[in-house]
């Protein structure tokens, strides 16, 4: 009879996992550390569970064109939300604007306190890779615009940049705001330095539990929270 019980139990168990319901979320690296921060709050008061898949914008979003299961893309530009947008013929109202990014300076090395610095610093420059992250790209813009002459060191996404800096791979990085938390001398790159980071997300599916996660991001104390790891949000002054 116990054991009968036990079996019940593990079975109304299992039904209840089942119907528990998951929004797949595909996160760009840099948005990474907001999500994690509002996760568990959304989780208690909707009790719907985010399943979050990070990597850099280009990797995930050629994961979504060869058929990754993921309900919402928050990218880190707006090119590849507006790319898929126009491939699966969705309409325009499912993408927008949700972040303005930061592109920070780290200098662990006297040499380089200012963007300007890099024109003349020969050592070692971690960035994101620009064929993959939109970071990387601005990055690699500043380092254009500099004639930087040293070496850059590219990272698949910031995450992994920020990592490498932490491991003293090298003392110098052009990294996003949001992962820089912790790390010596970080300093913006001044907008007239670096591309626009203008951040957007593509509503890919039709699950009930969008709406009310992108209702939940709207919220102040949530926004404050973007706020917090470095990032404008529409509408606020440059």
């Amino acid at each position: 009879m116990v054991r009968r019980s036990v079996l019940i139990l593990i079975l109304l168990a299992c039904v209840w996992a089942s119907a528990e319901e998951r929004l797949n979320v595909a996160v760009t690296a840099s948005f990474r550390p907001v999500l994690d921060h509002l996760a568990a709050d959304f989780e208690a008061q909707s009790g719907i569970r985010l399943n979050l898949s990070s990597a850099s914008t280009g990797v995930l979003y050629q994961q979504i064109r060869n058929g990754a299961p993921f309900d919402l893309f928050f990218a880190a530009d707006r090119a590849r939300p507006e790319l898929l947008q126009q491939q699966w013929s969705l309409v325009e109202s499912r993408r927008q604007t949700y972040a303005i990014g930061q592109l920070v300076l780290v200098s662990d090395d006297p040499a380089v306190q200012t963007v300007a610095d890099l024109s003349q610093y020969e050592g070692r420059v971690v960035i994101a890779n620009p064929a993959l992250a939109p970071y990387g790209e601005a990055a690699q813009a500043v380092l254009d615009a500099q004639r930087f002459p040293g070496t850059p060191i590219l990272a698949n996404n910031v995450s992994q940049a920020r990592q490498y800096l932490s491991m003293k791979l090298a003392r110098v990085g052009l990294i996003a705001a949001s992962v820089a938390s912790g790390l010596n001398w970080v300093q913006d790159v001044p907008d007239q330095d670096a591309i626009s980071l203008e951040q957007q997300l593509l509503v890919l599916t039709d699950h009930s539990a969008n709406a009310q996660f992108l209702q939940y991001l709207q919220k102040k104390s949530s926004q404050a929270v973007f706020r917090q790891f470095g990032y404008r949000l529409p509408g606020d002054p440059s």
